[in-house]
């Protein structure tokens, strides 16, 4: 992509996505997790990908920006790189990537620890929690003023150079953003997608979304050629090599097709409650209820108050 060929209005646009693209190999996790483990050995994936779900679901609670759960993933599968971990750790560690996450994102208010930790039930203390910000600040090298350059950045930058490009207004009618940063969020869950780099993964997120949204056209439109050729030009310009493209999109494909399947699902399980004595007893209102009113004789003849008048 020649940008003495480029429009004004896209110069300050692929700027700013070279400036993300220089950085992004900072931020670039090496994962080698294993699939099975023995009991108290080391992080699975299954154990990963359940903690970055636990993750998304405190984004949800504290109503965050979805910046706050890359943020906070991106730091826990950086530092799992670095470290080896115990699974009996692992809840602390996610939990302690998602404050960080929160002091690393502008405009977001730091949810208190001890109310984190009883949410997330990650069975540590506000000061082990403490603890753990501090080793993983000190390990990763964490400024609270650099965030990391995460697949939700690139993701961004892409959806903006694409609705400039597209006069005809063909993306925004096929490609959501909303829905573009939802199954961002589930593809980040994903222990699959982890190391690939964040420009891989956002590009492939918008091309897949755009060839579903284009078969479902009525009728092929002029545009989309246009399109694919300007995807074309941004993989060049990332550097995205054909066979990172298609590993990245196969691994894609695959984590949209397990969600979809799931949604779905009729949900049958029957929810079950589990709940210690001690919460029982606060739970129970027979032991602390008062009869104020008489049985009611439902054999007996109803009797009414005679009214004089």
């Amino acid at each position: 992509m020649n940008n003495a060929m480029l429009p004004e209005a896209l110069k300050p646009l692929v700027a700013e996505l070279q400036e993300a693209l220089a950085l992004e190999h900072k931020f670039v996790p090496n994962l080698q997790l294993i699939s099975v483990s023995q009991e108290g050995g080391d992080i699975t994936n299954g154990i990963r990908d359940g903690s970055a779900h636990v993750l998304r679901c405190l984004k949800v609670w504290y109503d965050l920006p979805a910046d706050v759960l890359f943020t906070a993933i991106n730091y826990m599968d950086c530092f799992l790189t670095k470290m080896r971990v115990k699974p009996k750790f692992m809840a602390c560690i996610s939990v302690a990537c998602f404050q960080l996450a929160c002091t690393v994102v502008p405009g977001v208010t730091v949810p208190d620890a001890t109310d984190l930790v009883s949410i997330s039930q990650c069975k540590c203390s506000a000061s082990d929690l403490a603890r753990m910000q501090s080793i993983i600040s000190s390990k990763l090298g964490i400024h609270p003023d650099r965030p990391p350059i995460t697949s939700a950045t690139l993701l961004r930058l892409y959806h903006k150079l694409f609705t400039a490009v597209d006069a005809s207004g063909l993306y925004s009618s096929v490609v959501e953003e909303s829905s573009l940063h939802q199954h961002l969020e589930i593809i980040a869950c994903d222990t699959s997608c982890a190391n690939f780099r964040p420009s891989e993964i956002a590009l492939v997120l918008i091309c897949s979304q755009m060839d579903l949204g284009v078969a479902r056209l009525s009728t092929p439109h002029p545009m989309i050629t246009t399109l694919m050729t300007f995807a074309t030009n941004l993989q060049h310009l990332c550097k995205i090599t054909e066979s990172n493209f298609y590993r990245c999109h196969e691994a894609v494909l695959c984590i949209m097709q397990r969600y979809h399947a799931q949604v779905q699902m009729p949900y049958r399980q029957r929810l079950v409650w589990r709940l210690s004595q001690r919460t029982l007893q606060y739970l129970r209102p027979t032991d602390k209820l008062t009869m104020t009113l008489p049985t009611i004789d439902e054999h007996g003849q109803l009797q009414l108050p005679v009214c004089a008048r």
